[in-house]
């Protein structure tokens, strides 16, 4: 897991099941993983881009509505037909959760 921060207009939460210094094997089958960006320097109409390790259901720009935030899962909806929950399991420890919390209500919009 990882988050990023660029210029109070840029910001991202990322949860991997690979360890982010580790090399990247293009030959690998792809493991799970959730990224999600939103941008605050133009006027986007509130969208954020996510991504994930299946590309053809989970990849492009919507409006993203947050479910839940807690301790050990991440649920939100994508603004679409079909396709629409995604739920992120993980474990954090109490600072890093505190540093995510932070992010996510950030993209999401929402009050921590």
């Amino acid at each position: 897991m990882s988050v990023g921060e660029f210029d109070d207009q840029y910001f991202q939460v990322s949860f991997d099941t690979e360890d982010p210094g580790s090399d990247f094997d293009l030959s690998a089958p792809m493991k799970p993983y959730v990224l999600i960006q939103r941008q605050f320097e133009d006027d986007d109409g509130g969208v954020c881009y996510i991504e994930t390790h299946e590309p053809d259901r989970y990849a492009g720009h919507f409006r993203l509505r947050l479910v839940e935030f807690a301790p050990t899962r991440l649920v939100f909806d994508i603004d679409r037909a079909t396709d629409r929950g995604v739920e992120v399991t993980f474990m954090l420890d109490p600072q890093q959760l505190q540093e995510v919390e932070r992010v996510v209500c950030i993209v999401f919009g929402v009050k921590p």
